[in-house]
């Protein structure tokens, strides 16, 4: 394992503070973002990791491919492992509120999944992806687009696909 000294980390964050930023940009996290500051300090303490941890120097300039690539791993695992705790705590939050005001929030659960379930069945397999982008990693149109290599139309028109089919479900089941 590899020290790192303070002037050590201000080289790594200037060789490569990009995988940071690269791997908030893939999850859709912008500047604009409530918690963008947080996970860009989770994603310098990752990378300081992945530095220490590295095999070979990752300063030299032949294990430079190698290292970004196992730096933006480990960087893009962090967050979403942070994003499942997120995720997990609101939930447990939701459910200690349901609990006090006796809800029945199982029932409604199990509804939205067979809902989701029966949807994802008409999608195509571009719009399932779309459909995960968006609402399981929090994506916009145009993170989408650059995600999946095509234009922000296509994007648009994979929404209104899946618009139409689920509206057309839920007609046809009412």
């Amino acid at each position: 394992m590899r020290e790192l000294t303070e002037t050590g980390m201000e080289q790594v964050l200037e060789e490569y503070g990009g995988v940071i930023y690269a791997a908030l940009k893939s999850m859709g996290m912008y500047r604009s973002h409530q918690n963008f500051e947080d996970y860009y300090q989770l994603g310098c303490l990752k990378l300081f990791d992945a530095y220490a941890s590295c095999a070979k120097d990752p300063l030299l300039e032949e294990n430079r491919y190698a290292f970004v690539n196992y730096a933006l791993q480990r960087v893009k695992w962090a967050f979403l492992d942070e994003k499942r705790r997120e995720r997990k705590l609101a939930d447990h939050e939701e459910g200690e509120t349901g609990e006090e005001t006796g809800g029945n929030e199982f029932v409604d659960d199990v509804a939205l999944i067979v809902l989701v379930e029966n949807i994802l069945l008409l999608l195509s397999p571009k719009e399932q992806n779309f459909l995960v982008d968006r609402f399981y990693y929090g994506m916009d149109m145009s993170a989408i687009a650059k995600k999946r290599g095509v234009s922000r139309k296509t994007v648009h028109a994979w929404r209104n696909n899946v618009k139409k089919k689920t509206e057309a479900m839920l007609q046809a089941k009412s």
